[in-house]
C-alpha cells in the first residue's frame, strides 16, 4: 500500500519548466512537470502504470516514459493526443537523420526562392482561410504539409506537424494563443518556412535529449476519448493516476487550437461538444454548476473504477466562478468522493496569484485557489 505521509511542494516558482520536450508547441495552463516528476519518485514504482484522463500537452506521459513507469493518456481534444504522443515518444538516430535531411532540403528551396522567385504555390482550403491567414501563409503551410505527408516514416510526420502545429497562430491573423481575435501581421514571404526551420531545429535538439534520457521499455498509449467513459481501460488496472481537469469556465481549448486541427486534418467539434467546463458551457451556453458537478463525478467515477484498490489519485484543480458564485472545487470534491469510493487523504491549497504568469489575470483574482488534491480509492 502506497503512503501519502511524504511532503509534495506544491509550488515550483523560478523552476524550469520548459526542459526535454515540455516546451514543445504552445499550450495554455500546463501544470509544471516538477509536480509529476516528483510525485512519481515518491509514490511510483519502475514498471508500474500512471493514468493522466486529461493530459492535454502531455506533461505527466513525458515524466511518466522518463522515470520508467507505462502510461496512458486520454484527451478529448485530438490535438492533445498528438502533442502528448510526439512529446512521450522518444526517436532513433535514423529518424533524427531523417528530419535534419527534410530541414536542409527546406532551407536550400528557401534560400533559391528568394534569390530567383517565388515558384507557384498550391493552397489547401479549410474553413474560416480567408479571415484568418494570408494566402501567402497558407500556401507555405500548404507546402509544407504536403512535402511531410511524401515522407515514410510516420512518428517524423507527426514530429515535424507539431513543429508546424507550434507556429501556426505565430503566422496566422489569430492575436494569440489566448486572445482569438483577428489581426492585421503583415507576414512577408517565407517567414512561416523561416519560422518552421527555426522551431525543427530548436525542438529537434530537445527531442534528442529526451531520447537519450529514455531507455526504458515502457509502454506509451494515448487516446483522443470523453474521460467520463473509460471503458477502454480495465477496472483496478491502474496503479496511479496524475491529472489536471479543466477549470471551470476558464478557458476554450477547442476554440484556440481551431485552425491547428483545421490544417492537421483533425477533428474540431468532438472537442468543442465534450470539452467538459469549457467557456462555451458556462459563459455561452449558461449552464449551472450543477452540470459541471454531474460532468466531474462522472470521471472521478471512472478514474475510481480503473485504479487499484489502497492506490492514490493525485488531482490538480482550481476554483471557477459559474454565475457570478465562487466554486470551492475542493469542498465540492470533498462531498461527492465518498459516495463514489475514494477517501480524501490530503488537500494542498495555493492561492491562484501565485501563478499569474500561467493562468489569465481576471482568472487568477477574487479569492480563487488552485488544489492538488489527493484521493485514495477504497
Amino acid at each position: 500500500m502506497l503512503k501519502t505521509e511524504k511532503e509534495i511542494v506544491f509550488s515550483f516558482n523560478g523552476a524550469d519548466t520548459s526542459y526535454l520536450t515540455h516546451s514543445l508547441h504552445p499550450f495554455p495552463a500546463k501544470f509544471p512537470p516538477q509536480l509529476p516528476k516528483k510525485i512519481l519518485e515518491d509514490y511510483a514504482i519502475k514498471g508500474q502504470t500512471v493514468l493522466d484522463p486529461f493530459c492535454g500537452s502531455g506533461t505527466t506521459l513525458v515524466e511518466a516514459r522518463i522515470f520508467g513507469v507505462n502510461s496512458i493518456g486520454v484527451d478529448v481534444n485530438g490535438l492533445s493526443v498528438l502533442l502528448s504522443q510526439v512529446k512521450a515518444t522518444p526517436l532513433s538516430e535514423k529518424q533524427f537523420s531523417i528530419i535534419e535531411n527534410f530541414i536542409a532540403n527546406i532551407e536550400d528551396l528557401t534560400f533559391k526562392c528568394k534569390f530567383n522567385g517565388r515558384p507557384k504555390f498550391s493552397i489547401k482550403k479549410i474553413e474560416g482561410q480567408d479571415h484568418w491567414f494570408q494566402q501567402n501563409v497558407s500556401e507555405e503551410i500548404t507546402f509544407l504539409l504536403t512535402n511531410i505527408a511524401q515522407l515514410n516514416d510516420v512518428m517524423v510526420q507527426n514530429f515535424l506537424k507539431i513543429v508546424l502545429s507550434s507556429i501556426i497562430v505565430r503566422v496566422s491573423n489569430q492575436e494569440s494563443d489566448t486572445r482569438f481575435a483577428a489581426i492585421q501581421k503583415n507576414i512577408p514571404n517565407y517567414f512561416t518556412l523561416e519560422q518552421f526551420i527555426k522551431r525543427t531545429k530548436e525542438y529537434n535538439l530537445r527531442m534528442k535529449e529526451f531520447s537519450e534520457l529514455v531507455q526504458n521499455s515502457t509502454e506509451l498509449q494515448v487516446f483522443n476519448a470523453d474521460s467520463r467513459n473509460l471503458d477502454f481501460i480495465s477496472d483496478n488496472s491502474i496503479d496511479i493516476i496524475i491529472t489536471s481537469p479543466p477549470y471551470a469556465n476558464t478557458y476554450d481549448y477547442y476554440l484556440y487550437h481551431k485552425f491547428r486541427k483545421r490544417w492537421l486534418d483533425l477533428d474540431v467539434k468532438f472537442a468543442q461538444y465534450n470539452e467538459i467546463g469549457s467557456r462555451r458551457e458556462y459563459s455561452s451556453l449558461k449552464e449551472k454548476k450543477e452540470k459541471w458537478n454531474e460532468d466531474l463525478i462522472k470521471c472521478f467515477k471512472e478514474m475510481q473504477r480503473v485504479l487499484k484498490p489502497s492506490h492514490f489519485a493525485f488531482i490538480v484543480i482550481g476554483d471557477s466562478v459559474i454565475k457570478k458564485e465562487l466554486i470551492k472545487i475542493e469542498k465540492e470534491i470533498s462531498n461527492f468522493t465518498p459516495d463514489i469510493g475514494f477517501k480524501v487523504n490530503d488537500i494542498l491549497s495555493s492561492d491562484l496569484s501565485n501563478h499569474s504568469k500561467i493562468f489569465n489575470p481576471s482568472y487568477a483574482q477574487k479569492g480563487k485557489k488552485e488544489h492538488l488534491i489527493i484521493l485514495e480509492k477504497i
